[in-house]
């Protein structure tokens, strides 16, 4: 086909295309090519984007979208799954300030034949009075006795009360979005339909009563009345009612359900008492009691002298860095994760085959009569299918899962079984996680080994061992010396050099964090009071989240005094996770930030930061992490960066790129406008008395 003959195909499917796109009713329709990054609009979008003389569409997109909601549009743009259509919301706001909600649904994407995405096409919709009458609405429908429902022109539900979600037994979250004939099928073809189409149709309210069948079985009296963005439903539940006119039927009818309740109730107390309410998998004491039965029937048959009985398998698993979830997502998201996984294992599980959740992010599996060989197959599946994309509450999450094994001997107890697949989790995690590992006795070493240093490390805190190591930051602009990150170390006097991802995180599990913490904030304080002559110079401290309790600002703002440094030569710096649900930890980073005390938010990119919380946060610089600079010579990676970085312009807040080691990439960095930079290529770490004079002269 010639250039002139494609080319001419190419505009032709984009026609059609926008043609079907206009059917979603949309506002304006948008054009997005991946290689050249070039983001086209039609006269509505462009008119509302307003690009500048010289703007290309991408730049004028990024200007006008909130900053809370950049993140995940970029996201949006980046991820599209093959045989996908996926949808964006976010908001944009005009020079003025005034903000309105639009929705970008993908109608077209165009692939070459290995399936790499060449271009999507879409329309773009305002949703902004959905959004304001449902923010009006909201507090006063909440409080009413009646359930009320607000459905869009296309039948979705856009507001559900209180009163509504309970009448109707199902959630905002199950509701919103879908169409009542969705949710509710027996409604379509009934009366319920014809009023309310014929309510949306002619714009004449209407009221009726009628039974609803399938899984409510409830008499409701309805009013339907119109509105702008569809129609109101206000409904009462009037079962009763309508059941007083039959009164000797419901009093036969209730001793009759009275003693199904009981013979249920009776059944769901047997159920609670041995499965998790979470996942309705065998809970921890079912599970022991069916493994204890098990190693008693092995035993038997050892002591019989049947050697051709397998002994009893258990798999120790536990989800890869769930935590991240949690802290990131919310507890909501982490226990529908929590769900799926169970359901995705028990699909696993062989007849005979027993799955518990042993509680958190772990689960166990009790196999009887199996191989070793069959028992690592049954793991490698189960690693296997928990590796594939779940979608939880439109989140696309990945994960992994660790397993231990252990098999019984003679002799054994189902506490030492698990204790050995336990053992041999560890063993798992220790590999990189997402690993099969049997407990071998070495794994159990390791775990006395990790004990031992544990005691070490209690010693080395009492004794002051852990010191601090500094790595200059410099102006990226100028390579003037603009501060120092204070890295702690400790030198064991028998396992050498000891890395900080080792010992803090042990610190954290066992309680000497805050201690720990303590003192090398100590001493970076009185480093920095060492370095007052130097101008324009703070010394950035790294602060565990656990640290962030009720009070640690004012016992940093009272070292700061005692010490005689001003508030605004110390930083400290927290992870993004930190940031997720820590309440008590926000109130006292924005203490001390009141103080004048500095707040960095380290590694940023690599978590789930919330921009909204970001935003409101009292947040002076964001570290670009190494991951991303080590990048930058990448189309992607330099985009990256650049984001970043206008993000945090937009923030009003500084940049620092760490982890850079070449000329190259300190020259990208400049380039993108990175504030501050910092790496080997610029000053490796050092102790004070060491790097104090290079640090000074720069």
């Amino acid at each position: 086909m010639s250039q002139e003959h494609e080319r001419s195909a190419r505009s032709e499917a984009r026609a059609s295309s926008w043609g079907t796109a206009m059917q979603y009713g949309g506002i304006g329709l948008y054009s997005w090519i991946a290689a050249t990054r070039d983001l086209s609009w039609d006269d509505r979008l462009t008119e509302m984007f307003a690009p500048l003389p010289g703007e290309t569409g991408l730049e004028a997109w990024l200007r006008r979208v909130h900053p809370d909601d950049l993140g995940p549009s970029l996201e949006a743009f980046a991820q599209f799954p093959e045989g996908t259509l996926p949808e964006n919301a976010y908001r944009i706001v005009f020079d003025d300030g005034s903000v309105r909600h639009l929705l970008s649904r993908t109608t077209d994407v165009v692939r070459d034949h290995e399936g790499t995405m060449i271009e999507t096409r879409g329309v773009t919709v305002d949703v902004t009075s959905a959004h304001e009458s449902a923010g009006r609405l909201s507090a006063m429908l909440d409080s009413i006795s009646d359930g009320f429902i607000l459905l869009d022109r296309e039948f979705r539900f856009v507001f559900v009360n209180r009163k509504g979600q309970e009448i109707l037994e199902s959630t905002t979250a199950e509701l919103l979005g879908r169409t009542v004939w969705e949710a509710y099928p027996a409604a379509a073809g009934s009366r319920f339909e014809e009023v309310y189409r014929r309510v949306m149709d002619e714009r004449v309210g209407e009221r009726f009563e009628e039974f609803y069948p399938d899984r409510l079985n409830i008499w409701v009296e309805v009013r339907v009345e119109p509105a702008a963005e569809g129609i109101l439903i206000y409904f009462q539940n009037v079962t009763d009612r309508r059941a007083r006119h039959e009164e000797r039927e419901r009093l036969l009818e209730t001793e009759r359900i009275l003693r199904q309740e009981a013979e249920r109730a009776r059944e769901q107390l047997a159920y609670q008492a041995t499965h998790d309410p979470l996942t309705g998998l065998v809970n921890r004491g079912e599970f022991a009691r069916l493994a204890r039965a098990a190693i008693n029937d092995a035993h038997a048959a050892n002591d019989a002298g049947d050697a051709s009985d397998a002994p009893v398998i258990v798999l120790f698993m536990d989800v890869d860095r769930f935590k991240l979830v949690n802290d990131s997502l919310g507890h909501a998201v982490g226990d529908a994760l929590l769900v799926k996984i169970g359901e995705r294992l028990s699909g696993q599980v062989r007849k005979g085959g027993v799955l518990a959740r042993q509680g958190g992010d772990e689960f166990v599996v009790l196999l009887r009569d199996a191989s070793p060989i069959e028992a690592e197959a049954a793991a490698e599946r189960m690693r296997s299918v928990i590796n594939e994309t779940f979608d939880v509450g439109g989140h696309h999450l990945t994960t992994t899962l660790s397993i231990g094994i252990a098999a019984s001997s003679p002799g054994a107890t189902i506490e030492n079984l698990l204790r050995d697949a336990d053992v041999a989790l560890y063993r798992a995690k220790d590999s990189g996680r997402n690993q099969v590992a049997w407990f071998d006795g070495e794994g159990h070493q390791r775990l006395l080994e990790r004990i031992a240093l544990e005691s070490d490390l209690r010693d080395a805190v009492a004794d002051d061992e852990i010191v601090l190591h500094f790595q200059p930051s410099f102006a990226a602009a100028d390579s003037a010396l603009r501060g120092v990150e204070a890295l702690a170390r400790w030198t064991h006097p028998e396992r050498g050099a000891v890395s900080p991802e080792v010992f803090v995180p042990l610190a954290e599990e066992c309680g000497l964090i805050h201690r720990l913490g303590r003192h090398l904030l100590e001493l970076a304080v009185r480093q920095a009071h060492q370095w007052s002559a130097l101008p324009d110079f703070t010394v950035w401290v790294n602060v565990s989240g656990r640290e962030l309790t009720p009070g640690y600002a004012d016992s940093v703002l009272k070292l700061l005094a005692r010490e005689a440094v001003p508030a605004h030569r110390i930083g400290i710096e927290v992870t993004e996770s930190v940031l997720a649900d820590e309440d008590v930890a926000v109130q006292e980073l924005g203490h001390l930030h009141e103080a004048g005390v500095l707040v960095a938010i380290d590694d940023f990119g690599t978590g789930y930061s919330s921009l909204s919380r970001l935003n409101s946060l009292p947040v002076s610089l964001l570290k670009i992490d190494r991951s991303f600079v080590s990048e930058i010579e990448t189309p992607f990676g330099y985009a990256t960066v650049d984001v970043v970085v206008r993000l945090a312009r937009t923030l009003g807040v500084e940049t620092v790129a760490e982890g850079v080691e070449t000329p190259r990439q300190l020259e990208l960095l400049r380039e993108v406008g990175v504030d501050l930079a910092s790496g080997f290529f610029l000053g490796r770490p050092a102790a004070a008395q060491a790097g104090a004079p290079r640090i000074i002269q720069g």
